[in-house]
């Protein structure tokens, strides 16, 4: 599978520095960014934080997934809500749930959910990475979904689109 005309990593050090690469690129953009900045509120009703809040959960989630739990257990709800949730539903629950926490609480919370996914991510052997979830020992309902489809999804790539989000956010609040 090729994402945006980029190859996929071929091993588990090119996960880790796709990883690390693109988390860097987030961090630079927010750089300098004071506390209002982070805290207003946009035309499409997500703060700056709110973005990382939502990056957070979801690494959070894959976490959760690659030590072999279920990704309920890093969003922290039940597996059964998980199961009757769509994305843009599990989106929101995760939205409303996290929006009021203080700024502070969410940025620590963000460095602590980022630190245990690399954690997680640096026990991958490049055989992991070839896995399927199914084959990898992930609980999960899409067993057949490659695990590098779901860590691109749940970092590098999700971090990059956030980032052109905050962009435009901050943009729009000049």
């Amino acid at each position: 599978m090729v994402t945006n005309d980029v190859a996929p990593p071929e091993n588990a050090a090119e996960v880790l520095e796709r990883v690390r690469a693109a988390w860097a690129s987030l961090e630079s953009a927010l750089a300098g960014l004071s506390e209002a900045q982070l805290t207003q509120v946009g035309p499409f009703g997500w703060s700056v934080k709110d973005h990382l809040t939502h990056i957070a959960a979801w690494e959070r989630g894959l976490t959760a997934l690659l030590r072999r739990r279920s990704a309920a257990m890093g969003f922290g709800i039940s597996p059964e809500e998980l199961a009757r949730l769509d994305i843009d539903q599990l989106n929101d629950v995760l939205f409303q749930r996290d929006k009021t926490l203080p700024l502070g609480a969410a940025l620590d919370g963000g460095r602590q959910a980022h630190a245990e996914l690399m954690e997680a991510l640096e026990t991958l052997s490049d055989e992991d990475v070839s896995k399927t979830l199914g084959e990898y020992g992930a609980e999960t309902p899409n067993p057949e979904k490659s695990l590098l489809q779901r860590i691109a999804a749940d970092s590098y790539a999700h971090y990059a689109e956030h980032q052109v989000w905050i962009g435009e956010l901050l943009s729009a609040l000049r």
